[in-house]
C-alpha cells in the first residue's frame, strides 16, 4: 500500500481512485474522487488511506483492521459502510462506462 502524494495531488499504487488540490482555495481544499465535498489535507488522505485498506481488505480480517477504517472513516465524517457503498459504486460506474 503507497499513497504518492505531491502539493497538488495524491494517488494510489493499489486503487484508481485519487485526491487534488483544488487551485485558488483556502483549506479545506482538497477533492477525493470518490466523495463529492471539498476536503482537508488530513481529511484527504485518510481518504486515500481509508480507500487502500478498504480494496485490499480481507472479509476475515481482524478488529484492528476494523478499527483503524473506523478511525479513518470518522475522520471524514464517514462511515465505513458508506464509503464502502461510495466506493463500490464508482467501481460499478467505471466498469459500465
Amino acid at each position: 500500500m503507497t499513497i504518492y502524494e505531491n502539493s497538488r495531488s495524491m494517488t494510489s499504487s493499489t486503487t484508481p481512485e485519487w485526491a487534488w488540490r483544488v487551485v485558488g482555495h483556502e483549506e479545506p481544499a482538497w477533492r477525493l474522487s470518490w466523495l463529492p465535498h471539498r476536503l482537508s489535507h488530513e481529511q484527504a488522505r485518510a481518504g486515500m488511506e481509508l480507500d487502500e485498506l478498504l480494496s485490499r481488505q480481507d472479509p476475515a480480517a481482524g478488529p484492528t483492521t476494523q478499527e483503524q477504517a473506523e478511525a479513518l472513516a470518522d475522520i471524514l465524517g464517514t462511515t465505513v459502510q458508506q464509503a464502502t457503498l461510495l466506493l463500490h459504486q464508482r467501481m460499478h460506474d467505471r466498469r459500465h462506462s
